[in-house]
């Protein structure tokens, strides 16, 4: 299932008071079009089985199950079996469809969070698959050890500070976990090289962010995320790598991810250097934005660090996801 697909889906859910309206407004369109059509003797009745599964939709068996019995008292004694001649429903029929309503209602509900579990469950799936695939590069590059959740941290908490939506934070945040993977590829002993890399082996480092594209470009559900991967790298002057794009031309994400990358890596141990203090690296960031990094975002950034006054500024700690 696809991020937006599935993330709509949740978020519609949490809308419980549109759901009671959608509901109630289904209600009162199938009650009016049954009794203008002559009556329960119409097909009419049947349009009262679409607030019954709205009902299931929002609120589960539970609320299938209330708007069944209110759609079968509605479309029971209260609607004539015949409205010209104001004939009344036998009470046996009106039971039977009350007791189809509902019915219907539980089993919509119950399916319906049996696929929401079944969706969390494999939800959580990949995101254990993908957690092992960073593992294992943390294994390869102990210099990197959890540098894509951290990515991930401070990903998000630049999405937050933007106020971008929930759809965007949660691809943000597989992006940026996914955003290496491609270093697997790339020798131990360039990745952990104390010294200056040479002409050949910046070549392999710089084929990494293409690689990492491959890798996941034939998985559905990650072909949203392959610009960011791809383009974590690009700078908003074009002298980035893997294509050499500018401003715009990058997606929103790919620009969070180079400054969320760039400041893990600056306040971050690597075998080359010793980590900077936060306040010089987002004094980096600063400095490189218009250049390297999107100012409006840089300075999200800036915002959101300073917020939450970190009392240890020579190493950022872990953000809560």
């Amino acid at each position: 299932m696809s991020f937006s697909f599935s993330q709509r889906l949740a978020e519609w859910e949490r809308h419980h008071a549109a759901g009671m309206l959608l509901a109630g407004a289904t209600l009162l369109g199938a009650a009016a079009a049954t009794y203008l059509a002559g009556g329960t003797q119409s097909a009419f009745p049947h349009l009262f089985y679409i607030p019954v599964l709205i009902g299931s939709f929002f609120f589960g068996p539970l609320g299938g199950v209330v708007v069944g019995v209110v759609a079968g008292i509605v479309c029971g004694p209260a609607m004539p079996l015949d409205t010209e001649r104001d004939i009344p429903q036998p009470v046996s029929g009106w039971l039977v469809r009350l007791l189809f309503f509902s019915g219907v209602g539980l089993c919509a509900g119950t399916l319906n969070r049996s696929l929401h579990r079944r969706i969390a469950e494999l939800h959580q799936l990949n995101e254990e698959v993908v957690r092992a695939f960073v593992r294992a590069l943390d294994a390869k590059d102990h210099y990197t050890s959890r540098h894509s959740e951290k990515v991930a941290e401070y990903a998000e908490g630049i999405a937050r500070q933007m106020n971008l939506p929930r759809e965007v934070q949660e691809r943000l945040r597989w992006a940026a976990l996914l955003h290496d993977v491609g270093k697997l590829g790339v020798p131990t002993h360039i990745l952990n090289k104390p010294g200056k890399l040479d002409p050949h082996e910046w070549e392999i480092i710089k084929r990494h962010p293409v690689e990492s594209e491959r890798i996941f470009a034939g998985v559905a559900q990650f072909r949203p995320l392959l610009k960011a991967i791809r383009h974590h790298h690009e700078r908003v002057d074009g002298r980035g790598y893997p294509d050499g794009l500018t401003g715009e031309e990058l997606c929103l994400e790919a620009r969070i991810l180079a400054v969320a990358d760039a400041f893990d890596a600056m306040t971050s141990q690597r075998a080359y250097r010793a980590p900077m203090s936060e306040e010089e690296a987002l004094a980096q960031l600063k400095a490189g934005a218009g250049a390297q990094f999107d100012p409006e975002i840089v300075a999200a950034m800036v915002t959101w660090r300073r917020s939450l006054a970190v009392p240890d500024q020579h190493a950022a700690p872990r953000i809560p996801a």
